[in-house]
C-alpha cells in the first residue's frame, strides 16, 4: 500500500502543469439570473449521430470532458426559451474552451411546435463514472426509480428488491448526493415509490471518489432529481397503472415557483403496489456416512401488497448571486402487509410421508420518515469554485405486528399440535449529520476538493412475542428482546483531478473513524448483555484516463478504490425472530465489518463500443450460517468468507440514420466464494450471464416504440 501511494504521489506530481480539451460554458435568461437544468446537446458536425449531452446545474454551468478534435454545435434548449446554438472548433493548439455565457431570450408568444433536434444518449461515460439518462429511455416513463435501475447496464435487482452491481452485492443508494440511510425492505419500498418522472440523471460508480462515504464494497448509486429553476410557476401530473396478476400504480404531481430570490418546490408521490412470491425450499438430512436420514420440503406463497405516500418540500432563499440558503424535508409514509401461507412435508429416509405442518402467517408493518435537512452555498468564483455546508436530521419508525398459526399434522393426518404467536415489533433510528465541502476549481482542467464529515446514529428496537398454546397465552421470552445500538462516524477527504493532453488523472484518500455500542436488555430469562467497538480505517482511489488517438476515438479508463461494509443493526442483534415454525434468524454481536479492494479495467471506441474488466476481493464477507437444533433452522450472519469477483462486459451503441437505435448489453461474471464454518470448508465457485438489449423507434409525429428483452442466470 506505501508503495502504491509514493506511485500516485509522484504521478501526481509529474502532470500537474498540463491541459487538455474541455468546453465549459453558464448559461444564463436574459435578466441574468443562471439558468438549472437546460439542456446542452453537443453535436459532431462530421457525424451528427455523435451525440453528447449534459444539464446545467444550479448555477447555469456545464462542461464537457475529453472532446477530440473537429467541428461541433452547441445545442441550448429549456422550456419557455428560444433556443441558442453556438458553433465550436476543437483543434490542437486549445487547452479548454471556455463560452463564458449563454444567453436564452424568454419566449414572448405562445409556441405552435417544438421540435427536439438532438436525442439524449440513454448512457455516459466518464472517468469514474457511468451516467444513465433516465428520460432517453421511453420504456422509464411511468415508472418508478427500482424499475430504471433494473434496465440500467451493469445492475442486477432480484426478487426480494436486492440491488447487485456487476454481480457484487453490498451497493449504497444516495440521493442528491446523500446517502438514503436505507436499507432492505425500506430502500425497496422507496425506490418504488419514487417515481422516473422526478429522475435526471443516474450516477453509477463502481469505485466513488473520496468525496463519497467509503460504505458500499460494492459501489454507489447516485440518483439525481429534477429541479426547475426558471422563472415562474411550473407544475405537472404523472398517473400510471401497470396490469398483471396483480395492479401496480404510481402517480406523481410536483410544483416548482420561483419568483424573485426564493425558489419553492414540492412534490408529491402515492403508490399502490402488489405482488406475489412463490417459494420453494428442500432440505435433505444425512448421518455421518452421508446417509439420507429425513427430508424436509416447504412450499410458501407469499402474497404482499403496500401503499406509500412520498411528500418532498424545499424552499432556496438566494441571499446574494453567490450565496444561497436552503431548507428542504422529505415524509414518507408506508403500509406494507404480507400474507404467506406455507406448507411443509416431512419425510422419513425412504421418502415416507411423516409430518405435515400447515403455516398461516401475516404481518402488518406501518413505515414512517422523516428527513430534513439545511444548506449554506456560497460561490467563491465564476468558475465554479464553492463552499457548502450542510446539516441532516433523519427519524425512521416502524411498527411490525405478525401473527404465525401453525399446525402439526401426523401421517394420518391427524391434528397433533397447534400454536398461535404474536409478534409486535416497533423500531426507531434517529441519525444526525453534519458535513462541510469545499471545491476549488483552478481551470478547466484542474479540481481540488476538500470535506468533513460527523455522523451519528441511535437506533431502538423492540420485539415483544406472546405464545397462545391450547387457549393459554403466555409471554415469549425466547424471543422478545430489546436492543440498543449508537454508532459514529467521523471522516475528511482530499481530492484532485487534472488533466493533461491525452491523459486524465484523479486521486483521493479518505479516512474514517467509527465508533459502536450496543445494549441488549435481559427479560425473566435471559440476562442483559452489551458490547462496544472502535476502528480507524484510510480509503485510498485512484482514477487514470488516457486517450490514445489524436482524436480521442480510443479512450483507456482504469480506476481503484477500497471499501467497507459495515454490519447493519440489525445483524448486530443477538436475540432471534421467528420465519416460520422451522426457521429463526437472529443476530451476531461479533461481527466485524467487511472490506473490499476493486479494480476496473476498461476500453471505450468512439464512446460507441466499451469493453469492461472488474475485479473486487471482499474480506470478511459476511454471509448466513446455518446451526440445526432439534430439526429447528437458526440462521445469523457471520465472517466466514473470502470472496473473489471477476465481470468481463460489452456494451455496443448501434445507430441507424436517426429513427432507429439498438443498446446491447452482455456480462459475464465468475465468483470463488472460500470458507471455513465451524469445522468444513464450503469452497466454491461459478459463473453467471447477464444480458440485455433494446431497440429504439422513432416512427415520426411524435411517437417512438420500443423493445426490450432481458436475461438473467442465477447469481
Amino acid at each position: 500500500m506505501i508503495k502504491l501511494l509514493h506511485f500516485l504521489f509522484c504521478f501526481f506530481l509529474f502532470y500537474s502543469f498540463s491541459y487538455a480539451q474541455n468546453i465549459t460554458g453558464k448559461v444564463i435568461d436574459d435578466n441574468k439570473n443562471a439558468i438549472d437544468l437546460a439542456f446542452i446537446a453537443l453535436i459532431n458536425l462530421a457525424d451528427t449521430n455523435d451525440v453528447k449531452a449534459e444539464y446545467s446545474d444550479e448555477e447555469g454551468i456545464f462542461i464537457f470532458e475529453n472532446i477530440a478534435q473537429g467541428d461541433y454545435k452547441l445545442e441550448v434548449s429549456q422550456f419557455g426559451f428560444e433556443n441558442v446554438v453556438v458553433n465550436v472548433t476543437v483543434n490542437n493548439n486549445s487547452d479548454n474552451i471556455t463560452i463564458d455565457q449563454v444567453i436564452l431570450t424568454t419566449i414572448a408568444q405562445l409556441l405552435e411546435e417544438v421540435k427536439i433536434t438532438s436525442k439524449l444518449n440513454y448512457i455516459e461515460r466518464k472517468a469514474d463514472r457511468t451516467v444513465i439518462n433516465v428520460d432517453a429511455l421511453i420504456s422509464n416513463a411511468g415508472g418508478t426509480a427500482l424499475e430504471a435501475l433494473e434496465r440500467a447496464p451493469g445492475i442486477i435487482v432480484d426478487q426480494n428488491g436486492n440491488i447487485r452491481l456487476k454481480g457484487n452485492a453490498g451497493v449504497a443508494i444516495y440521493i442528491d448526493d446523500k446517502p438514503t440511510y436505507l436499507s432492505g425492505a425500506d430502500l425497496e419500498n422507496y425506490l418504488k415509490s419514487l417515481p422516473t418522472s422526478s429522475i435526471k440523471q443516474i450516477e453509477i460508480f463502481t469505485n466513488p471518489p473520496a468525496k463519497y462515504e467509503a460504505a458500499g464494497s460494492g459501489g454507489i448509486i447516485n440518483i439525481v432529481t429534477k429541479r426547475n429553476r426558471t422563472y415562474g410557476v411550473f407544475g405537472n401530473v404523472a398517473l400510471s397503472v401497470q396490469q398483471g396478476r396483480y395492479t401496480r400504480s404510481n402517480n406523481n404531481f410536483n410544483l416548482t415557483v420561483n419568483k424573485g430570490k426564493i425558489s419553492f418546490y414540492n412534490t408529491v408521490n402515492i403508490g399502490v403496489r402488489e405482488s406475489f412470491q412463490d417459494l420453494n425450499i428442500n432440505r435433505f438430512y444425512k448421518d455421518e456416512s452421508n446417509n439420507r436420514t429425513s427430508s424436509f420440503g416447504q412450499n410458501s406463497f407469499i402474497e404482499k401488497g403496500s401503499k406509500s405516500l412520498n411528500i418532498k418540500l424545499g424552499v432556496d432563499y438566494f441571499l446574494t448571486e453567490n450565496t444561497t440558503i436552503g431548507f428542504s424535508s422529505r415524509n414518507i409514509y408506508s403500509n406494507a402487509t404480507d400474507n404467506t401461507d406455507n406448507l411443509a412435508l416431512i419425510k422419513n429416509n425412504i421418502n415416507v410421508l411423516t409430518n405435515k405442518v400447515t403455516a398461516d402467517n401475516f404481518t402488518d408493518s406501518d413505515f414512517k420518515n422523516i428527513t430534513y435537512n439545511i444548506y449554506l452555498k456560497r460561490l467563491t468564483d465564476s468558475i465554479g469554485s464553492a463552499l457548502v455546508v450542510d446539516a441532516d436530521y433523519v427519524v425512521y419508525n416502524s411498527e411490525s405486528n405478525q401473527l404465525f398459526k401453525n399446525n402439526v399434522f401426523d401421517k394420518e393426518n391427524n391434528n397433533i399440535y397447534k400454536d398461535l404467536i404474536n409478534g409486535k415489533l416497533p423500531s426507531e433510528i434517529s441519525i444526525f449529520a453534519f458535513k462541510s465541502d469545499y471545491s476549488k476549481v483552478f481551470n478547466a482542467n484542474s479540481k481540488f476538493e476538500a470535506g468533513i464529515k460527523s455522523a451519528y446514529t441511535k437506533t431502538d428496537n423492540e420485539a415483544a412475542y406472546q405464545n397462545t398454546i391450547d387457549g393459554v397465552t403466555t409471554p415469549d421470552y425466547n424471543l422478545s428482546n430489546r436492543f440498543q445500538y449508537d454508532e459514529w462516524i467521523n471522516a475528511a477527504y482530499l481530492n484532485y483531478a487534472r488533466s493533461k493532453e491525452k491523459i486524465d488523472y484523479q486521486i483521493g484518500l479518505r479516512s474514517e473513524i467509527t465508533t459502536l455500542e450496543g445494549y441488549q436488555f435481559g427479560n425473566p430469562l435471559k440476562s442483559d448483555s452489551s458490547f462496544n467497538r472502535s476502528y480507524f480505517n484510510v480509503f485510498p482511489t485512484f482514477y487514470i484516463s488516457y486517450r490514445v488517438d489524436t482524436l480521442g476515438k480510443h479512450v483507456i479508463n482504469f480506476n481503484y478504490g477500497r471499501r467497507i461494509d459495515r454490519p447493519f443493526f440489525q445483524d448486530l442483534n443477538p436475540f432471534i425472530s421467528p420465519l416460520d415454525r422451522f426457521t429463526f434468524y437472529g443476530g451476531n454481536p461479533s461481527l466485524l465489518p467487511t472490506f473490499s479492494n476493486n479494480f476496473s479495467l476498461s476500453h471505450s471506441y468512439n464512446s460507441k463500443w466499451n469493453t469492461s474488466l472488474n475485479y473486487s476481493k471482499i474480506i470478511d464477507g459476511i454471509n448466513e450460517t446455518l446451526e440445526i437444533r432439534d430439526g429447528i433452522y437458526y440462521s445469523r450472519p457471520g465472517n466466514i468468507s473470502t470472496n473473489h469477483f471477476f465481470s468481463f462486459s460489452e456494451e455496443v451503441v448501434l445507430k441507424f440514420k436517426s429513427r432507429y437505435s439498438c443498446n446491447i448489453y452482455a456480462e459475464v461474471g465468475y465468483q470463488i466464494f472460500k470458507s471455513k464454518l465451524y469445522t468444513e470448508n464450503l469452497n466454491t465457485n461459478g459463473f453467471y450471464q447477464s444480458f440485455a438489449v433494446t431497440n429504439s423507434l422513432d416512427i415520426g409525429k411524435g411517437w417512438n416504440a420500443e423493445v426490450r428483452a432481458d436475461y438473467q442466470s442465477d447469481i
